[in-house]
Formats: C-alpha cells, sequence, structure tokens
C-alpha cells in the first residue's frame, strides 16, 4: 500500500503554492523530501491517462485581448485593452508501446522514490519538531 496518495495535479500544486508562503519549515522540508516521489506519481497518470486514451493531451496558453472601457482616477471613460489567457488542449499521436515501456520505467522507480520520501520525511521531523 501506497504510503502517500495521489493529489489531483492541479489542486495539489495550487495548494502547495498557497501555503508555501506560510508553511513551516518542516512543511517545506517535506515538500522537498517528497518532490521527486509527487513527480513520478504525476507521470505515472499522464502516461496511463495517455494509454487508456489512445493519445496525449498537448496544453498551451492563448492569449486573448479584450478592448474594453477603463476609467481614470477622476472616473473618466477610456478604451483600454485587458489580456486574458485561455488553455486550450490539441491531441497529439504517440507510440502506446513506447508509453507503455516508458511507464513500466516509471512505475520500477516508484518504490525507491517512495523510501526515499518516508525517509526524508522522518528525517525533516526529527530536525523541524513542531
Amino acid at each position: 500500500m501506497l504510503l502517500f496518495h495521489r493529489i489531483p495535479t492541479m489542486v495539489g500544486l495550487a495548494l502547495l503554492l498557497g501555503l508555501s508562503a506560510c508553511a513551516t519549515p518542516q512543511q517545506r522540508c517535506i515538500a522537498g523530501a517528497t518532490a521527486d516521489y509527487r513527480t513520478l506519481q504525476t507521470q505515472i497518470k499522464t502516461a496511463e491517462s495517455n494509454i487508456a486514451r489512445g493519445y496525449a493531451l498537448h496544453r498551451q496558453s492563448i492569449p486573448i485581448t479584450n478592448t474594453r472601457v477603463c476609467y481614470d482616477g477622476n472616473k473618466n471613460p477610456y478604451t483600454c485593452q485587458r489580456t486574458a489567457f485561455r488553455q486550450i488542449e490539441t491531441p497529439v499521436s504517440i507510440d502506446i508501446d513506447n508509453e507503455k515501456a516508458k511507464l513500466a520505467g516509471l512505475k520500477a522507480k516508484l518504490a525507491t522514490a517512495q523510501r526515499k520520501a518516508v525517509a526524508g520525511t522522518k528525517v525533516c521531523r526529527q530536525t523541524y519538531p513542531e
């Protein structure tokens, strides 16, 4: 049984970034000690999804500029532009056999990464007791 559970990538990243500013030294240490393990989990999930779909997804940000009405300090209106970004996903063909081989390699590394994460977490808790 795996000690760490999978957290959806975006939620985990947002949580990590949101808490990093107020994280304790122990929490920062644990985040560093488990980074490789979490990265492997993300890569495994991506490879499994690619195999299940039969293709990969390429994600990119597209800038979209909108013209709108803005107001100056005296509340006088003027035309201004605002750029926002939209994420798009494009299907990309993959070699399924190559993806399966990559997945097997990632899974082979997972147990070692988990042991290192557990050992690193233990060291962090000893070094930075709360």
